[in-house]
């Protein structure tokens, strides 16, 4: 397919349920949970256990309507707010929230936080600690200047990008702008956690691919610099996955401190 007619994720339809069954769930033939579960979830873990990122504001970007990262930051923060670009990914985070008959399941992934952390026989407290700190669900625009308009949040002492900015941006100078839409939401000396897929062209749901913007480890730590952002911790983890579905190289994780 010509890269041209690859669908935009907040623009085009976007199935959020299968995008989870595809990329996140526990079925034998989904092989992307070494990266997608696994990683982000031991850096998280990692990070925040060193103690300094906490506070009372959470807002969180992702793709889709996971939530398995929340298990390693729901703890540190009173609040956690997500921000969702795309209708059906809302409507699909809300059936969870609420516990409705069909919501997806996330009992794999609280299991494997718990053995991260050392915790294996607490694995069932997850979910209900996710749920008490997830407040609001507000849908966001990237192209107002304030993206939640005509909501004024308070500004945040972490925010979560995962597996958003690639799925969104056009192009590099739309990332670019995005990011400093996002950054203005955080608070001087707040934390930013940067998870993100590099080098990948697009990503396949059901019938349709997606367009997913190519960047390097670099340029991600390049346009974070310029943002205004100090990198702390930055780890990259090469693909072992064999699937046509996506294409991307690595998976990144990167926790930035905003200086400015």
């Amino acid at each position: 397919m010509d890269s041209s007619n690859y669908k935009i994720y907040h623009e085009d339809g976007f199935d959020a349920r299968l995008d989870l069954e595809t990329y996140f769930s526990d079925k034998p033939e989904m092989n992307f949970g070494d990266d997608s579960i696994i990683f982000p979830l031991e850096n998280l873990t990692k990070t925040f256990a060193e103690g300094h990122i906490k506070g009372d504001i959470l807002i969180e970007f992702s793709v889709s309507s996971a939530i398995h990262h929340l298990y390693a930051v729901c703890e540190f923060f009173k609040h956690i707010i997500v921000l969702k670009a795309n209708d059906r990914c809302i409507m699909e985070l809300k059936r969870w929230m609420h516990e409705r008959t069909g919501a997806f399941e996330w009992e794999y992934a609280a299991k494997h936080h718990a053995d991260i952390e050392g915790k294996s026989d607490q694995f069932q407290d997850k979910d209900g600690k996710v749920r008490t700190a997830l407040r609001h669900v507000v849908k966001c625009d990237f192209e107002k200047e304030n993206i939640v308009e005509p909501i004024d949040l308070p500004p945040a002492d972490c925010i979560i990008i995962a597996w958003f900015l690639e799925f969104i941006s056009k192009n590099q100078d739309e990332l670019k702008n995005y990011l400093r839409k996002i950054s203005k939401l955080l608070k001087p000396g707040g934390h930013l956690i940067f998870i993100a897929v590099l080098d990948a062209t697009y990503i396949t749901i059901g019938k349709d691919k997606f367009h997913m913007l190519k960047f390097d480890e670099d340029f991600a730590r390049k346009v974070l610099v310029e943002e205004g952002f100090a990198i702390d911790t930055c780890k990259v983890k090469k693909r072992t996955v064999v699937s046509d579905l996506m294409d991307y190289k690595n998976a990144l994780f990167i926790a930035a401190r905003k200086e400015k």
